[in-house]
This record gives structure tokens, C-alpha cells and sequence, in this order.
């Protein structure tokens, strides 16, 4: 048998295994996404079975197998309790959850991605902001991260930093003059989005959640991510039809 680790992430999903096992997807800060088997977690004289739920955060003492990791031992550092007990929330935080599966694989490097979910999950908990601006600037800065980011700052044609108001989501961004008609896709946007969508790109991750905006610039942050992730993520979440259905 292998030495045991102690790996630091969070649950992205959890589902059951047998009788009395869970199968565990965890984004952890040191091995990327991995699998992980909690072995008898379901039975009654279990400590693990609380530590083991979506959403909890904390060091995760497993060992390598050929494919999968055995769940030893969890020190829970944060719950979320406050998203299990709101549908809305829950149903976002699943989504950020599964959206961060498709993106992460095991061996990546992902302290970025790692803090990224545990900010947003933050900001679902806090309740300061509305949950659909949560999740549109979640949707563009893990684009971001990714590496396949919205050009807000440069024109991705050319590179000029003389932009319109113009966004192309087929070109990857905002436009400058020279560009705009070679715009595959025009959309006019706001001076106020355009602003927003700069921030989104440049700010700290502990600095994401600290701004809120007018409805009108929300509904266009949710048009601008959709149509963006539209031509760049090649899945229909499940997560997104429960959310839509709750709208």
C-alpha cells in the first residue's frame, strides 16, 4: 500500500457507491480533480458521512490506487450548510460545481480554479449580490483561467487597445474601430458592461464579489456569458436546465 496524503480541495460531487460507499470528485490544490472512494461512509457508526457532502471544503487524507484515491480520513475546514438550506443557492452551487469538473483534470495545476470556486461559493453563502451576477462573472473569470478569456482590453483581432462597444463572441471580445467590421457577430453593449467586464478580467480573486450593478447591465452580463460560452463550451449542464426551471 502506498503512503497516505493529505490533499486540500473541495467536494464537486458525491454520489453512492454500494450500500454503503460514496464516490467522491474533489478539486484538490495539489493533484487537480481526482476520484476518491469513501469506503462504509453510509454506515450509522460513520464520522465521515457529514464530511463527505458537495460543497465541503477542508484536507482530505487518502491513498493512491491504480485509478482512484481511498478516502481515509477528512478534516473539514467549511460546509456551505447555508447553500443546502436554499434551493436557489444549492442549485447555483452545483452548477459551479459541475462547470469546474468539465474544466479541471487530474494533475492541472489548480490553485487558481480552487479559489475561484471557494470565492464564489463565498459570495452564494454571504448573499450580498444577486445570484445571477454571481454567476455570470463566475461563467467569464473561469473562462478566463482556462485561458480562453473575453477580450475586453485588447481587440482580439488586432491587439489595439482603441475599443468600441462593440462585442463579438465568435471573434473572442470587444472590437476596436478598425475591427468592428469584420465582426462575425456584432452586439452592442453598454459603457457600464464594457467596464464591469474589465473588471471581472483584471480583479484579484478576493476582489471579485466586491461591486454590484444596474438590472439593465446585468441582463447584458448574462447575454454577453452566454453567447460567449456558447462558442466555447461544447456541453448543455445539467445544473443550468434545474436553475432555468427555477427562473
Amino acid at each position: 500500500m502506498k503512503d497516505e496524503i493529505v490533499l486540500n480541495g473541495i467536494v464537486l460531487s458525491s454520489g453512492l457507491q454500494g450500500e454503503y460507499d460514496r464516490r467522491l470528485v474533489i478539486l484538490t490544490r495539489e493533484q487537480g480533480k481526482i476520484t476518491a472512494f469513501a469506503k462504509g461512509v453510509r454506515r450509522p457508526s460513520s464520522q465521515l458521512i457529514s464530511k463527505t457532502q458537495l460543497f465541503v471544503m477542508g484536507a482530505f487524507t487518502v491513498y493512491p490506487g491504480r485509478n482512484a484515491y481511498t478516502l481515509i480520513n477528512v478534516d473539514a475546514k467549511e460546509y456551505f450548510h447555508e447553500l443546502t438550506f436554499d434551493v436557489n443557492k444549492y442549485c447555483y452551487g452545483s452548477y459551479f460545481c459541475e462547470m469546474m469538473s468539465y474544466f479541471t483534470r487530474e494533475g492541472d495545476r489548480s490553485a487558481d480554479y480552487l479559489n475561484l470556486l471557494f470565492v464564489s461559493l463565498n459570495a452564494l453563502k454571504k448573499g450580498l449580490l444577486p445570484v445571477k451576477l454571481i454567476r455570470c462573472v463566475y461563467e467569464l473569470k473561469i473562462m478566463d483561467i482556462f485561458g480562453q478569456g473575453l477580450q475586453s482590453f485588447h481587440c482580439p483581432i488586432c491587439g489595439s487597445d482603441r475599443l468600441t462597444r462593440i462585442f463579438d463572441p465568435l471573434s473572442g471580445g470587444i472590437l476596436c474601430e478598425n475591427c468592428r467590421s469584420k465582426a462575425k457577430k456584432s452586439i452592442h453593449i453598454s459603457e457600464d458592461a464594457r467596464y464591469v467586464l474589465q473588471y471581472i478580467n483584471g480583479a484579484m480573486l478576493g476582489n471579485l464579489y466586491n461591486f454590484t450593478v444596474s438590472d439593465s447591465v446585468l441582463e447584458e452580463l448574462m447575454m454577453i456569458a452566454k453567447e460567449f460560452l456558447a462558442v466555447y463550451v461544447d456541453r448543455k449542464f445539467n445544473s443550468v436546465e434545474i436553475i432555468e426551471s427555477l427562473s
